[in-house]
């Protein structure tokens, strides 16, 4: 057990809590947002405040927004300055129903898609604490039709471009230093609610999702000193992604993320995907050169309502026979997750292969693993199984995936992966102490599955330690 690594990752957390706070703390040039209703214009739908906001924004380093009975309505997007913060208990800010573009973000953001960003022009300090934080959308639209980083389409447009191509957010926050998004509440979000990468010294702490269609937290690469802390509600995907390597519709920045803590999740029960992405691969620049978007360093404990935790590269569904997008298995260190209790009722992806318990590719479990991982601790899970109804459910499987629909593959079974050392202990299943892990850990082999010559790819566990302790009460 690697208890020193958790000892440090806790203390550089503190550390960083620490630092942010003192850097809120010397804000004090303060300002209301109802001193420039003058630049308040009346909207269809009531009155806008985007003017009002950006400016005071521009002018202070603190803008309180006073709690209101009606919503302070935006339709465009605010940029916020290094050295700001925002205070709206109380105030519900919407965006306009016609609006796409994303709310907020920050000033000095940059596309790190072709190219790792240059870091010479980075913001720094910014804080949100409070608010509720809408848009006006009913459903998931899809990446590029909303949340976009672009003016807002004239009537001529089709909707689909975007400069920002991996953008779809309500608030965008990237190549910065020091973030700190406390007691916020989103709702209505047709894409992701918060979108991050290239960042360092981030706090996300106490923020609830009511009736949001996408990722609450979609954390991407190139990022280090992360606390996601008392996250809660109901999301249509992902409660919090680690996406370092994501698909290019959905990320620009790329990258490797560190010490990081997840802390305290609670999925709704209605939502409608109930499984939390942590996506290592590599990602190939436009002049040939690659990033391993590695995870090292992170703990990730106390959550309920996730019934799958997935974590291993994954390319767009391609037509078997043609070359899948470019990448490879991506790596880990030093993960820890503690504290969770799953309820494996059935696969989070509900393929025939699964459902149907297809005996070479209808395996599933509550942690689906497919990168190469120095070190991974399970400690203190409480899984329940229905091994009655599938017998190729698990705790954990290592190694690739394939489902194929029609002529298509969804995943990649050609890829193989390697975890050095696996640590289980205090593991219960359906209510009691297995005597060993070997009917909770499978590894997976294909040989040539597609019979297209490239879907060769197995999993390997290279030691695995087995420990069991009465925990003190």
């Amino acid at each position: 057990m690697k208890e020193h690594i958790k000892q440090k990752i806790y203390e550089k957390l503190g550390e960083m809590e620490k630092r942010n706070a003192a850097k809120i703390a010397a804000l004090t040039d303060r300002t209301v947002l109802s001193n420039y209703r003058g630049l308040v214009r009346e909207g269809a739908h009531g009155r806008i405040w985007t003017d009002a906001l950006q400016k005071a924004l521009l002018d202070h380093e603190i803008v309180v927004i006073p709690p209101s009975n009606e919503p302070y309505f935006i339709d465009s997007t605010v940029t916020i300055p290094s050295n700001r913060r925002i205070e709206a208990e109380g105030a519900t800010i919407r965006l306009t129903p016609e609006c796409t573009v994303l709310m907020l973000r920050n000033e000095h953001t940059q596309v790190g898609t072709h190219a790792p960003i240059d870091k010479n022009d980075r913001d720094c300090n910014i804080s949100i604490c409070g608010g509720r934080w809408e848009e006006s959308n009913t459903s998931r639209a899809g990446y590029g039709r909303t949340g976009r980083y672009l003016p807002a389409p004239s009537a001529a447009e089709t909707g689909a471009v975007r400069s920002f191509g991996g953008v779809s957010t309500c608030m965008l926050f990237n190549n910065m230093d020091g973030l700190t998004l406390t007691h916020l509440t989103f709702a209505h979000t047709a894409g992701f609610s918060v979108q991050t990468g290239d960042i360092t010294d981030a706090v996300f702490e106490d923020i609830t999702f009511e009736s949001c269609y996408a990722d609450g937290l979609h954390l991407n690469g190139n990022s280090e000193n992360i606390i996601t802390r008392r996250i809660r509600g109901e999301v249509g995907d992902d409660l919090v992604a680690l996406n370092m390597y994501d698909w290019q519709d959905s990320s620009v920045n790329f990258g490797p993320s560190r010490t990081v803590l997840c802390e305290a999740l609670d999925l709704a029960p209605s939502s409608g995907y109930k499984a939390l992405r942590i996506e290592p691969g590599i990602y190939t620049y436009d002049d040939g050169s690659a990033v391993d978007c590695g995870l090292y360093d992170a703990i990730i404990k106390n959550v309920r309502g996730i019934r799958t935790f997935k974590m291993y590269f994954q390319t767009p569904a391609y037509k078997i026979g043609t070359a899948p997008e470019r990448g490879d298995v991506g790596s880990a260190d030093n993960l820890f997750f503690e504290d969770i209790t799953i309820d494996l009722a059935g696969p989070i992806d509900w393929f025939r292969e699964y459902a149907n318990s297809d005996p070479v590719r209808g395996s599933f479990a509550a942690f689906e693993l497919g990168s190469n991982i120095g070190y991974i601790c399970f400690e203190n899970i409480d899984l329940t199984l229905y091994k009655e109804k599938y017998p190729y459910s698990y705790l954990v499987c290592v190694g690739p995936k394939s489902v194929r629909s029609g002529d298509r593959e969804v995943f990649d079974p050609y890829l193989s992966s390697t975890i050095g050392c696996m640590e289980l202990r205090n593991v219960t299943v359906n209510g009691a102490v297995p005597e060993n892990p070997g009917g909770l850990i499978h590894t997976i082999a294909f040989d040539d599955v597609n019979g297209d010559g490239n879907s060769t790819g197995k999993g390997e566990i290279e030691h695995i330690n087995w420990l069991y302790y009465i925990k003190s009460t």
